[in-house]
């Protein structure tokens, strides 16, 4: 047999494939899968899904979700649609105080029924009912709108402060992969038999992404510009979805691999508060699923979509 060319590799060792899973999102992604076990949660590792652009079937690396048992056989289910990255280089969000964070409620991503409640002859978000703005965190703490991480140029005279393309692509696979299975809960819907009473069944969205590296919060103040190590950080992005034909604001978490079981408490705290609500308004809850229901069962033919009639 031939010897291969000087120069070119014709086979990689053991070591060089040990160091390339290293420095991939493998091995985290590993890691991270028994922490949100041990905490209750239902795990699948690259899990499809349908680009609602290009209808192309694409991978997420991590879907996870619980359950919060509100009545009998009626739940509350944490979702965590999540990608993990093995940064290199230090990724730093621009963030800070908003003025209206309070509304920031209003970008909790839901799906199911009910999302809207029947009060005082008009329909009102489940983030109102629950009034959200209260506890939930996307309402709490500084925001980013903008991000950067770090190149060398290619003279290797200094480092250039920009936007990754992998990174960017990240954040727009999040929000691709929690329309779909917003979607896919409101799509798989069908109505209960005549008679037979609806019970509570919410999806409530948390997409993610766990850094590996470093995460850093920057601010400009008095025209001074100042870095610090961060475990979580909020991150706002506004798109267009051409399939809802509207502008979406999506409000998506970062945060460092070791504050995961923080973050989990967290998920865990908002969903007991929402439980609490709708123990101690029953009565108003059961009245809004009846109506939505006797609603949708009014069309003579039935919809592409209950999501016209559930949705806010």
């Amino acid at each position: 047999m031939l010897a291969p060319p000087k120069g070119i590799i014709s086979k990689i060792s053991k070591k060089e494939m040990s160091e390339a899973i290293k420095t991939s999102g493998y091995l985290l992604e590993q890691r991270v899968e028994p922490v949100l076990t041990e905490e209750g949660f239902y795990v699948q590792m690259n899990e499809a899904y349908v680009d609602p652009e290009t209808r192309k079937t694409r991978e997420l690396d991590i879907s996870a979700i619980s359950a919060v048992s509100v009545f009998r056989k009626e739940f509350v289910f944490p979702l965590i649609l999540c990608e993990c990255k093995n940064n290199s280089q230090p990724v730093v969000f621009f963030a800070k105080e908003s003025p209206i964070s309070f509304m920031y409620h209003e970008e909790v991503k839901i799906s199911g029924i009910p999302v809207k409640f029947w009060d005082k002859n008009r329909y009102i978000r489940l983030s109102e009912f629950t009034k959200m703005e209260d506890f939930h965190h996307y309402c709490k703490g500084e925001v980013a709108t903008q991000y950067c991480s770090f190149q060398l140029k290619k003279d290797k005279s200094s480092w250039m402060a920009l936007h990754i393309e992998e990174q960017h692509d990240m954040f727009n696979s999040l929000i691709q992969a929690l329309e779909y299975h917003i979607s896919e809960h409101f799509g798989n819907f069908t109505l209960p038999p005549k008679g037979q009473e609806e019970g509570i069944n919410i999806q409530i969205y948390y997409p993610l992404v766990i850094l590996q590296g470093d995460l850093y919060s920057a601010s400009l103040k008095n025209n001074r510009l100042s870095i610090s190590k961060s475990n979580h950080i909020q991150f706002r992005k506004e798109i267009f979805l051409p399939g809802l034909n509207q502008w979406e604001k999506y409000q998506i978490d970062v945060i460092t691999e070791k504050y995961l079981k923080d973050y989990l408490k967290l998920i865990d705290a908002e969903a007991k508060k929402i439980k609490k609500t709708f123990r101690n308004k029953r009565k108003q809850v059961r009245l809004s699923i009846n109506k939505i229901i006797a609603e949708a069962r009014k069309p003579k033919k039935k919809p592409d979509s209950y999501r016209a009639f559930f949705d806010f």
